[in-house]
């Protein structure tokens, strides 16, 4: 669930990406997970899924290897895209997906996330991610 306000836009990283609409304080709370719009799917879920379920959900989700499932959230933060300077980060302390600013982030900034601290570099790849 996104606890900032924003807005959607064309990103320049990749596609459509999520907007801030408002200032953000470095630290700040931007998301956290819900239990109703995430999904968690086991590995035996996933391979009864067919082809095209399969695809969409490599493309918006990812595998989480520590809880042996694979994970998509249905909410806007599947828009949050990946840059290696990201402005949102996962707050360690925390068990479930709780991300904060890394830095202030001003109105019409884009939201984004090092996807390395859940994915590796071979899984981008293959996404397509640079």
């Amino acid at each position: 669930m996104i606890h900032i306000k924003y807005r959607l836009d064309k990103s320049e990283k990749h596609g459509i990406g999520l907007f801030a609409d408002q200032d953000i304080k470095k630290g700040e709370l931007i998301y956290t997970a819900s239990p109703t719009l995430d999904l968690n799917i086991t590995k035996e879920q996933f391979e009864s899924l067919n082809e095209s379920e399969q695809r969409e959900m490599k493309y918006w989700g990812f595998w989480i290897e520590k809880d042996k499932v694979w994970h998509v959230d249905f909410d806007v933060s599947k828009f949050i895209n990946h840059s290696t300077e990201a402005t949102v980060t996962q707050d360690t302390t925390k068990d479930d997906a709780y991300l904060i600013a890394t830095r202030d982030i001003k109105a019409g900034e884009e939201l984004t996330q090092n996807y390395l601290e859940f994915e590796s570099e071979e899984v981008l790849k293959s996404r397509g991610i640079k």
